[in-house]
């Protein structure tokens, strides 16, 4: 033989391999071995055996595998042939030949894999979708191959990603019924939200709702629209969130969410020197607002709106087209006249601005302040159609001190006004109320708007007879022409000795802000929510002694307005500590959640001397135009629960004169005697 006739070779040099020896070995194995793709010339031409499939069988599975394997490879080698591979979610491939694919395909159908031993892993998901229940009567049905079979949902063989069970049928119902869902949008829209309320106190009658835990009402449907509706599909209906199952019935949320915006990108606007610490309106402001919200779970509550760049036509509603073009593009500021340009000075840090306190960036701030407005107007339109119960915007820098064409105070666009005169121009809203609560006065959403009777606007300001910033926001400011009345500025006089605080603020709003508030009766409530006022600003910045507590019960006072179509737009503050107390008060607040009390020394504390002539000098202007304001404030001096016991007072007093008016109404009709009909 010829490893023989080698034998000495091999002896005398046994490291050596003999490498002609090797390739004619090969030479004649591969002479005698056909491909392995071919049939053998000896069989007949008939379909092969079916195969028991038995996963279990250690030497069949071996001898499978090794069929199946390239020449000169092992039984763990790919697989080389024609085969169809049929991947599932469990990440198991099954190897079906040409020959024997019906049969398999068959066995899979008919459930004879369910005893199918799958591996097991500690640390990935062992996902069983796609395969056949264990043993159950139904496993014995077998489906047929042929005939009319549902469209394929993927076309693509990479495998799916790694997901619950969960997770991966609701993607598949919602991409089936996704036509289906457009297709009867309009017959839900058809569902008016306050029947709706009718049944939740109401019911009891066939097809009426019936209220559910967590808000929802179940809506039983008598004849439901044509179709195959997918269990847990969802769509948005208007103010309502509606949830569909299979022709039973349909779940709505009575409660509208209140919504939230934010981008970081307004984070850019800050000044090139880079310093914060000498720039009180900086990026870190908006940045620690949110992530107090995120932190107390106050987000997760609220639906988070994608905010958008204002267009030049919006920032033209309010500014003058100069400067729309200078603060809100760069490139076309050299079309501009020279006499136009604006007047950048050189900041003792190294940056530059428009003046000594509000910065410019030549590359971020157009952005940023064209970002603000348009967030702000976005949230504004959802709430105002019904999209949004109410809202808060987390926006920079701010806008109520911007006027037709001068920028100052941290302020390019005003982006509370320009909401306001869109909602008239878009929406035809008729009477819109603006609250500006920041410690400064809003000069420039007063001078927008002041001789428009549609707009009332109520600011509360430290004024101290116009020695405090910006000088505006006298009592005697009241509009004019048609719109004279229709601007109220609730300016504290006084100074700091004492400075203002909760006891003053809320005696203003019981006594001024909220009786010709509901006089006004809006339709939408807008408020440039500044939180300076706060306690921890410098006198400069502010002074005053609120506490972030008050700011709630303020906004829940305005909720009562406007059926609670109220948005409340980031202004000023500067005290990370306090705008985030602030403004987790106020979302609290929007929400409808159970705010912290009032400490009882607050509540039995009278407002001081200063805030008390203030508010009556207020009261003394205006009474000519509202009649809230002519009978006065006979509590005005009195603490708030000394107020609150003056109302039940006041209330009881009220309802016994209408019940003695009823009684007699009634025995005058007792005493007086019918008069008969004649007779026909």
């Amino acid at each position: 033989s010829i490893i023989a006739e080698h034998g000495s070779h091999d002896i005398a040099f046994p490291l050596s391999p003999n490498l002609k020896l090797r390739s004619r070995l090969k030479q004649k194995v591969s002479e005698r071995r056909s491909s392995p793709l071919l049939r053998r010339k000896d069989s007949p031409i008939t379909t092969a055996k079916k195969r028991s499939l038995d996963m279990a069988g250690r030497t069949h599975t071996q001898r499978y595998s090794a069929c199946n394997s390239a020449p000169g490879s092992g039984p763990s080698s790919p697989n080389n042939n024609s085969i169809s591979n049929i991947p599932n979610e469990n990440g198991v491939t099954v190897a079906v030949s040409n020959s024997m694919d019906v049969s398999l395909a068959q066995r899979l159908c008919g459930g004879e894999l369910s005893q199918l031993s799958l591996y097991t892993s500690p640390s990935l998901p062992n996902i069983t979708l796609g395969l056949p229940a264990t043993a159950t009567s139904a496993s014995n049905v077998r489906l047929s191959l042929r005939g009319q079979h549902r469209p394929l949902g993927r076309t693509q063989s990479a495998p799916l990603p790694q997901q619950n069970a969960q997770a991966l049928q609701q993607l598949v119902v919602q991409q089936q019924h996704q036509q289906f869902l457009e297709k009867h949008k309009q017959q839900f829209q058809q569902l008016h939200i306050n029947k709706v309320e009718e049944e939740r106190w109401g019911g009891g009658r066939e097809g009426r709702g019936r209220v559910w835990p967590g808000g929802y009402v179940c809506v039983f449907v008598n004849n439901p629209p044509t179709g195959t509706l997918g269990t847990g599909s969802n769509v948005h209906v208007g103010n309502m969130r509606v949830f569909i199952t299979m022709h039973v019935f349909v779940l709505m949320s009575l409660v509208i969410p209140a919504g939230l915006v934010y981008d970081s990108l307004m984070q850019k606007h800050q000044c090139m020197c880079g310093n914060t610490h000498t720039h009180p309106e900086h990026a870190g402001r908006i940045q620690s607002i949110w992530s107090r919200l995120q932190e107390t779970g106050l987000r997760g509550q609220c639906e988070c709106i994608r905010g958008r760049k204002a267009t030049l036509e919006e920032l033209q509603t309010v500014h003058s087209e100069a400067h729309v073009l200078l603060y809100g593009t760069n490139p076309l500021r050299q079309k501009l006249d020279c006499s136009v340009t604006p007047m950048l000075v050189r900041l003792p840090c190294g940056g530059v601005g428009v003046d000594s306190d509000t910065i410019w960036n030549e590359v971020h701030s157009s952005t940023a302040v064209r970002l603000a407005v348009g967030s702000v107007v976005e949230l504004v339109f959802k709430v105002a159609t019904g999209e949004l119960k109410n809202g808060f915007a987390v926006v920079r820098p701010p806008g109520h001190h911007a006027e037709q064409s001068t920028p100052m105070g941290f302020c390019y666009f005003n982006s509370v006004a320009i909401a306001a005169r869109l909602l008239q121009q878009r929406l035809n809203v008729r009477k819109i109320l603006i609250v500006d609560w920041d410690v400064h006065h809003g000069n420039g959403t007063q001078q927008a708007f002041y001789d428009d009777p549609n707009v009332l606007y109520l600011s509360l300001h430290r004024y101290d007879d116009g020695n405090f910033f910006p000088g505006s926001g006298a009592p005697d400011e009241v509009g004019s022409g048609p719109g004279v009345g229709f601007n109220v500025n609730m300016a504290f006089t006084g100074g700091l000795e004492p400075p203002m605080g909760d006891a003053e603020y809320l005696a203003a709003f019981r006594s001024v802000v909220m009786p010709i508030a509901n006089e006004f009766a809006p339709d939408v409530v807008l408020v440039s929510s500044g939180f300076d006022a706060v306690e921890g600003h410098p006198p400069p910045l502010g002074g005053y002694t609120l506490t972030s507590k008050c700011f709630g019960y303020l906004t829940r006072q305005l909720m009562a307005l406007a059926e609670g179509r109220v948005v409340l737009a980031l202004e000023g503050g500067h005290d990370l500590m306090a705008i985030c107390d602030a403004s987790e008060a106020c979302v609290s607040a929007l929400l409808g959640n159970q705010l912290d009390p009032l400490p009882q020394a607050l509540l039995e504390q009278r407002p001081n001397q200063n805030a008390v002539c203030s508010i009556e000098k207020v009261i003394e202007t205006h009474s000519k135009y509202w009649r809230s304001m002519q009978r006065g404030s006979p509590r005005l001096g009195l603490s708030v629960l000394e107020a609150q016991r003056g109302d039940s007072e006041e209330a009881e007093t009220v309802s016994a004169m209408a019940s003695l008016s009823v009684a007699n109404k009634q025995s005058r009709s007792e005493e007086e005697p019918m008069e008969e009909e004649a007779p026909l």
